[in-house]
């Protein structure tokens, strides 16, 4: 069962219960995309100006009880996202700008998690810290991609460190439109964590390095505003 409304939320909630209900609050087209599909927002492309601008309310209940993981909420995304948006895409590959994830000289600083390599990941982004359990680094780029308001670029894995899954936390402080930390927690505050380029290779072992990458790119060729409920 799914419903669409309009929405007149200033922000974005993903909100998803124990009884598996998925109840984002103020996602536009393009955030419900970026989701379902992995992508960073530079990889959709043939997006109408809307999929930007309007936002909805939905109410998405799972056909099987039970609380879908990540992977299956994607699938349960794409499905409505064909049927209530009749959105048809295809895939490509091309070169974009990225970021890539490579382990730097010193060596990774990362707490291995063996203990239930067939789980899930978990992921989560805040302002100011990213938390990772049970992942890999590819999960990690995908998370980092995700989350729009981060990078302004795709990240792809190019560590080597291939299914190995690990527990994180990264702690940073975004810096300002001048490139220098800021807020709160910013320059002037000697105790704030670093940006998050020099904290992933404090913290972690991490580069984020620019570069360009061949990556999957979402090709949109039909895409409507959502069907009545």
């Amino acid at each position: 069962m799914v419903t669409i409304k309009p929405s007149k939320d200033e922000g974005v909630h993903l909100y998803r219960d124990a009884s598996g209900v998925f109840h984002p609050t103020g996602p536009t087209l393009s955030h419900l995309i970026k989701l379902a599909y992995d992508l960073h927002a530079r990889q959709i492309i043939g997006a109408p100006l809307s999929a930007e601008r309007e936002k909805y309310d939905l109410f998405a209940k799972p056909d099987k009880p039970g609380k879908p993981s990540l992977a299956q909420l994607k699938v349960m995304l794409q499905k409505l996202l064909a049927d209530r948006f009749q959105l048809a895409c295809h895939l490509e590959k091309r070169e974009l700008p990225v970021y890539a994830i490579t382990v730097a000289k010193s060596g990774a600083k990362l707490n291995r998690n063996d203990s239930d390599p067939n789980g899930n990941a978990s992921y989560s982004a805040g302002p100011r810290v990213v938390i990772m359990t049970n992942g890999t680094m590819g999960d990690l780029a995908n998370g980092l991609q995700r989350s729009g308001n981060i990078l302004v670029r795709p990240v792809v894995d190019q560590t080597g460190l291939g299914p190995a899954r690990y527990d994180l936390i990264v702690k940073w402080t975004p810096l300002t439109a001048q490139g220098q930390s800021g807020g709160e927690h910013g320059a002037d505050n000697a105790d704030a964590p670093p940006d998050l380029f020099t904290a992933f290779q404090q913290q972690l072992g991490l580069k984020l390095e620019a570069t360009k990458a061949l990556v999957d790119v979402l090709v949109i060729d039909r895409v409507e505003k959502p069907s009545e409920n």
